[in-house]
């Protein structure tokens, strides 16, 4: 279903269908109706996506702090530096799996009940 949840980020909400409604859904076979679970699940997808960057650089301005000046120097400046860097990574794969979790939850669930 993609790459392992974490090692880059899934495709835009665009690359799945997107939720049957209006028309669409008026054409259904009978007995079939659009699936709401897969309508929450796409809104909470194009959401996520679209902010999901923020999260990603929330610490973008503490390394660009600790590199950009000599106000903190020594060896526990470098041993927080390390946290810090490491903790920023961590942050970015969380953020790619929140929107894996997301995407392959919507690419199992069905369209239709």
């Amino acid at each position: 279903m993609g790459p392992a949840p974490g090692s880059a980020p899934p495709p835009p909400p665009s690359s799945l269908p997107p939720p049957i409604e209006g028309i669409e859904a008026s054409k259904l076979p009978v007995g079939e109706r659009p699936n709401p679970a897969y309508k929450r699940l796409y809104q909470a997808y194009e959401s996520a996506y679209g902010s999901i960057d923020q999260l990603r650089r929330a610490l973008d301005p503490a390394v660009r702090t600790m590199h950009a000046t000599d106000a903190w120097l020594g060896p526990e400046a470098r041993q927080w530096d390390g946290r810090l860097i490491i903790s920023q990574q961590n942050l970015r794969k969380a953020a790619d799996r929140i929107l894996w979790d997301i995407y392959n939850t919507l690419a199992a669930t069905k369209r239709t009940t």
